[in-house]
């Protein structure tokens, strides 16, 4: 016997999640509970002879086989007669938490309903479905995810709607079943509940709990709750309902901190975050709802206050800065707005809108304190972030000051905000920083980790804050190994560095103007110590000007969210990981994303950047990211010969050529990179042929790798851009040369030595590679050539001419090139060969020489 079963007071859910096991178990028997919820049981006073089941009193009195439980997990939950049977097997198709852990088989997700996860299944075995059983699993979709409204449903649940929406559903019976209407004796509990119920603030958190009392049991307490939610002013609400001696305690809660299943956990009662219920037979309703009271606290999670949220220090404009001034640093920077201070208080705010509106009048000179707004809207560092929200929605600002003992201490801005409202992780990552003290104990060695742990003391000793940023701090997360040592502070750069120097007994280095230090410690540790700092680049592709920051600003300045993370080195949050743009989540989920939109546009030899991380850890580049990086095209044309040379070299020096060039390619940025270069299968072997070759040296490995983009399509001319050194200028000139003799045949080795002896080793490596991918014989014997020609012997000098009788000249070169065409071609064997030559000629070529 094999049995179907869902939880007592079935809702559609429920039901359409019964019906749906029923297709992928077809042997099966659905058990339909005595309880079902009043739309279910108007809905199957139509439907009900559409599918068959049984009901508990036809449980057959052998064992179940086995037992397919949907929208639960507990097998009590469904049946009281299930405690008397041992299943051999049980398999649950379900989305509440607490099933997601379960050894058990099935299919289990955090979806927002059930039925999302059986038609997943019955899609993959493209089940047949009729138009009944399509507007079923429709209504459980819609009411167990409040029409696509719960914080629960995920885009699962969508698309398992548009999977029934394109095979068709009958949406006036969805409309009809999933929203009915109150009887008087529900109205009635509705106004006890609104007129009763008392709200409980918990952490800012309004809760209200109601208690209601009736000799008959009233159906739909979820949707009068519900309802109830909807028009009481509270976050979260309670209904404990007493009923024929039963209390029924349903929950529903619309705010993120307020998890109402558990606040049930006190009355064995569960469900999910937003909703949520409880049976209690023969209990007492004073008792149980002073219980849930007593655990409201642990229902809702600690608010997220200002001072998690800020950012800091903050930028200020002085009262009488020009507007002008604060203009171009609104540019610079990217900032809508400047708080204005004097004497270290707080006396304005001066937003984009205020500059914009006095620039257009002509006033670009005036001082910022005659447009600021003096009526400045504050919070205070424990604000939670509901208030910050409701106060920069009142005021309509996009800038909020932080203040505590009536300085400044941290800004809130719009950007803030919009990030606790639309990720996820935002809030959880804000009030619970990852700390990797561990993972730094473990992976360092121990003098670093030591070093480390002083440089935080000293800090908090002189009232800074220092971090450990870089590849390290990615690393430590990839557990691989690194040891640079890169410290930003938050503050003066060099006289931290000098503090450090002097009590460590180190030799200082310092750069003032970009306010950073290295120190080298006697046991050769190094140090590199730098103020925070952010950057603005006056046009694309130049330098960055630098200005002093903070911790925040300096990571945006970054190249990619995994490289934008820093660690806390003061002792009281030594090793907490600070994460502002989701580098971790990147890391782990293997994307390379940029800070924003203009990152490539900036500095476009960061995409060279990308493909090596994309390449070498086989990550992929966000969606964003590869589109940003296809529109900063025209941007490359501004970098500099030197700059994108240096760029492949580091770039060559992990990933090879001829996969960063396929990939460029890809990305229709290669020939922006590399003007009229050619990707082709052609340059591709060639490239992949000399990064097989030991013989090319180091000054022209990265310009040999370039050669091939232009060899084959006649471009040579345009490699000349690249060719900055004088052994690039000869390699191309060579190269240019030796394709003239494409299709020369040369008969024997000798005269090839005589066409290409001048020709340095690179170049004809080159010209081999060249021809081997072209299929020409000539490669093979440029090979032989080569072989042959490092074994040459020192055949004649100057000397031995000079005893012939002719005067010295040019004439020398002549025979000295002749000896070694004869000896390439086994002419002559060793010097006393060439000295019997030259005395035979005496100076003249031999018949049989001039025959050949």
């Amino acid at each position: 016997m094999k049995i179907i079963a869902s939880h007592k007071n079935t809702d559609f859910d429920a039901l359409a999640s019964l019906v749906a096991a029923k297709k992928l178990h077809p042997d099966a028997e659905i058990l339909l509970p005595a309880k079902v919820s009043p739309n279910v049981k108007q809905y199957l006073a139509i439907y009900r002879d559409q599918f068959l089941y049984i009901n508990e009193q036809q449980l057959p009195s052998e064992e179940i086989e086995e037992l397919i439980l949907v929208d639960t997990y507990d097998p009590l939950r469904a049946s009281n007669k299930f405690q008397d049977h041992s299943p051999s097997s049980i398999t649950v198709y379900d989305h509440h938490p607490g099933s997601f852990q379960l050894p058990l088989s099935g299919e289990t997700a955090p979806v927002g309903a059930t039925i999302t996860i059986l038609l997943e299944v019955i899609q993959k075995k493209e089940i047949v479905l009729t138009d009944w059983e399509r507007t079923l699993f429709a209504l459980g979709l819609y009411t167990d995810t409040g029409a696509f409204t719960h914080e629960h449903t995920t885009s699962r649940d969508v698309r398992a709607l548009l999977f029934l929406f394109k095979q068709g559903i009958a949406l006036d019976v969805v409309n009809r079943f999933s929203d009915p209407s109150f009887s008087e004796e529900q109205k009635a509990l509705l106004l006890q509940l609104l007129q009763g119920g008392e709200v409980h603030d918990v952490d800012g958190v309004s809760i209200m709990i109601g208690t209601i009392s009736t000799d008959a049991f009233i159906d739909q307490l979820n949707l009068i709750v519900e309802k109830w939610l909807d028009l009481a002013e509270a976050d979260a609400c309670i209904a404990v309902s007493e009923m024929k001696n039963t209390i029924f305690v349903t929950a529903r809660s619309q705010h993120s901190r307020a998890d109402v299943s558990k606040a049930l956990t006190a009355v064995n009662g569960g469900g999910h975050p937003q909703a949520a219920a409880a049976t209690i037979k023969d209990g007492d309703q004073a008792e149980v709802a002073e219980k849930i009271r007593a655990h409201l606290s642990d229902a809702v999670t600690s608010a997220l206050v200002a001072k998690q949220m800020m950012s800091h220090p903050v930028k200020t404009v002085a009262p009488d800065t020009p507007i002008e001034e604060v203009r171009d640093e609104i540019r610079r920077y990217g900032h809508s707005g400047f708080p204005v201070q004097e004497n270290n208080q707080l006396v304005g705010m001066i937003s984009r809108r205020d500059v914009d509106k006095a620039v257009h009048h002509g006033l670009g000179h005036a001082p910022v304190k005659g447009h600021m707004n003096e009526r400045v809207i504050t919070c205070e560092a424990n604000t939670t972030s509901e208030e910050i929200q409701k106060r920069m929605i009142t005021h309509d600002i996009g800038r909020l000051p932080v203040l505590a003992n009536h300085e400044l201490i941290g800004i809130i801005s719009r950007s803030d905000l919009l990030q606790l409202l639309h990720d996820k992780h935002y809030e959880k990552k804000q009030k619970q920083k990852r700390n990797l003290m561990d993972n730094m104990a473990h992976a360092l060695p121990a003098d670093h980790f030591d070093l480390l742990k002083t440089i935080g003391h000293l800090a908090a000793q002189t009232g800074v804050q220092a971090y450990l940023i870089g590849g390290i701090t990615r690393d430590l997360l990839l557990k691989r190994e690194n040891e640079d040592m890169d410290i930003v502070i938050e503050g003066d750069g060099i006289a931290f560095a000098e503090t450090v120097a002097a009590q460590l007994d180190g030799e200082l280095y310092t750069h003032n103007t970009f306010k950073t230090a290295k120190i080298i410690l006697n046991n050769g540790q190094h140090v590199d110590i730098a103020s925070a700092r952010a950057e603005y680049y006056d046009a694309p592709a130049t330098l960055p000007n630098v200005r002093f920051s903070n911790l925040r600003e300096d990571l945006y300045r970054r190249d990619f969210t995994v490289n934008a993370m820093a660690i806390s080195l003061n002792e009281e949050d030594f090793g907490t990981l600070i994460d502002p743009f989701g580098g971790e989540n990147d890391l782990r989920d293997g994307m390379i994303r940029v800070l924003h939109n203009l990152s490539f546009i900036e500095d476009p030899t960061r995409i060279l950047r990308a493909i090596r991380f994309e390449l070498k850890f086989s990550y992929t580049l966000a969606a964003d990211t590869q589109r940003f990086a296809e529109l900063a095209a025209p941007a490359i044309s501004h970098l500099s010969a030197e700059r994108l040379k240096a760029e492949f070299q580091r770039l060559f020096a992990e990933v090879t050529a001829a996969r960063t060039f396929k990939r460029l390619n890809a990305l229709n940025l290669l020939d922006p990179f590399i003007p009229f270069a050619e990707w082709s299968q052609q340059t591709e072997e060639m490239i992949s042929l000399l990064e097989e070759q030991q013989a090319l040296p180091e000054n022209l490995y990265t310009f040999s790798r370039l050669l091939p983009l232009v060899a084959f399509n006649g471009e040579l001319q345009h490699l000349t851009h690249f060719a900055l050194t004088k052994d690039e200028k000869q390699l191309l000139n060579t190269f240019e040369r030796l394709q003239a003799l494409e299709d020369t045949a040369f008969p024997s080795l000798g005269i090839l030595h005589e066409n290409v002896h001048d020709i340095e080793e690179t170049g004809l490596v080159m010209f081999e590679t060249y021809m081997e991918v072209l299929h020409k014989k000539t490669s093979t014997m440029i090979k032989r050539y080569r072989d042959k020609r490092r074994r040459m012997p020192m055949l004649l000098s100057g000397e031995d001419l000079r005893k012939l009788p002719m005067a010295p000249g040019p004439q020398y070169k002549h025979f000295l090139l002749k000896a070694e065409s004869l000896w390439m071609d086994e002419r002559l064997k060793h010097r006393d060969d060439a000295l019997q030559w030259l005395k035979t000629t005496g100076g003249r070529d031999s018949p049989d020489e001039r025959k050949e």
